[in-house]
């Protein structure tokens, strides 16, 4: 029973390790050696627990994956309202929050990220796309689709950007939504140049 509780430590550490590395230096860059000694283990400890650091990438990523999806799955039973559109937004929000470290990882090294998960992204892709549709609310305007967008932009502003440690989530959580929200509250205005 010791042995599975110190292997699931030593995995959430090899996450640690190898998240803090491919943001900082690439994925391409990062060795598993690196990141073996970052956690303090042998290279071989390291396979241990994933065979590749193509394997270690979909582990880390693929749980963000798996999140979203979920989130995104709800667009095809959720009518949509006011109040599905701010609980789908910030469920979506909670979501990009949560795993706002591996960020850098997908916007820096999309090859890898693209290799490792090529048919997964296609449906990740077309779900946003349903998603972001379904934000621009009923009978949309080519403008309300591209606020729709542009709210879905606003809340990966959280995956793009350094997030100051000192900010509290909730206030983060809060300036996020709100933002995202007010780009939607404009849905049906006219567009002025």
């Amino acid at each position: 029973m010791q042995h599975a509780s110190s292997s699931r430590d030593t995995k959430a550490e090899i996450h640690r390790a190898a998240v803090d590395l491919f943001s900082t230096q690439g994925y391409e860059k990062t060795s598993l050696r690196e990141i073996a000694e970052q956690v303090g283990i042998t290279k071989a400890s390291l396979y241990y627990h994933y065979s590749s650091k193509q394997q270690l990438l979909r582990a880390i990523i693929g749980t963000f994956l798996e999140d979203l999806f979920e989130v995104l799955r709800r667009v095809d039973t959720l009518p949509w309202s006011p109040e599905a559109e701010r609980e789908l937004l910030a469920a979506y929000l909670d979501v990009v929050l949560a795993h706002h470290s591996t960020g850098p990882t997908l916007l820096r090294d999309v090859a890898a990220v693209l290799a490792a998960f090529g048919d997964d992204l296609e449906d990740l892709i077309a779900r946003s796309r349903r998603f972001q549709l379904w934000l621009a609310g009923p009978d949309p305007t080519a403008a309300d689709r591209l606020r729709a967008a542009a709210a879905v932009e606003t809340i990966g502003a959280a995956m793009s950007t350094e997030l100051d440690p000192s900010v509290p989530a909730a206030e983060m959580r809060a300036v996020l939504l709100d933002a995202a929200s007010a780009v939607l509250a404009r849905r049906g205005a006219p567009v002025s140049e």
